[in-house]
């Protein structure tokens, strides 16, 4: 019965010597994991790229950019409400020949406008916003999820980023390939 009991705390022995070496690895793979200043010293291109990246994603890059060069490429109408009044209203204040006619004309459009949208109950929809709300709906949450994996392979330890490669060999005794 020595033996066994002898065994056993052994065995409890070992156990605990072998958790606290898991549990010693363990803290160090979290403290690797959140050393950004090591991780950029071993390696800086992949490290500062993977930042970059997750927070290009995290603040909605691809949209601002891409509204950015829809800026660029048409730009927004100097003036949305000119031409807005009907013709007999334009033609009736350009008649009158008042001083302030434009003016009076712009005053016209503005409230035209707001008795407009007034009256609407939802503005029509466009090829534009049809876009931008596809996009939100689809690309918005790619988005997040692909924030969501630079962010964890940012923070992933030395260990669980390194892929291992297996050799392709040709099996024996196969004589298709």
């Amino acid at each position: 019965m020595a033996t066994t009991t002898q065994e056993a705390h052994e065995k409890i022995a070992a156990a605990r010597q072998q958790l606290s070496t898991e549990l010693d690895g363990l803290g160090a793979a979290a403290r690797a994991s959140v050393d950004i200043p090591a991780k950029i010293r071993r390696n800086p291109v992949r490290t500062l790229g993977l930042i970059g990246g997750a927070g290009f994603l995290a603040i909605g890059g691809p949209k601002r950019a891409l509204k950015a060069v829809e800026k660029r490429v048409r730009p927004a109408p100097k003036d949305k409400l000119r031409g807005i009044l009907p013709k007999d209203v334009e033609k009736l204040v350009v008649k009158s020949g008042a001083s302030n006619a434009d003016e009076v004309q712009a005053r016209l459009e503005q409230d035209f406008y707001d008795w407009m949208a007034k009256r609407r109950t939802q503005p029509p929809a466009n090829a534009r916003q049809s876009l931008w709300k596809t996009y939100d709906t689809l690309l918005g949450p790619l988005g997040g999820m692909g924030s969501k994996a630079l962010a964890k392979r940012l923070f992933s330890s030395e260990q669980s980023s390194k892929t291992t490669s297996i050799p392709s060999e040709k099996p024996k005794g196969d004589p298709k390939t």
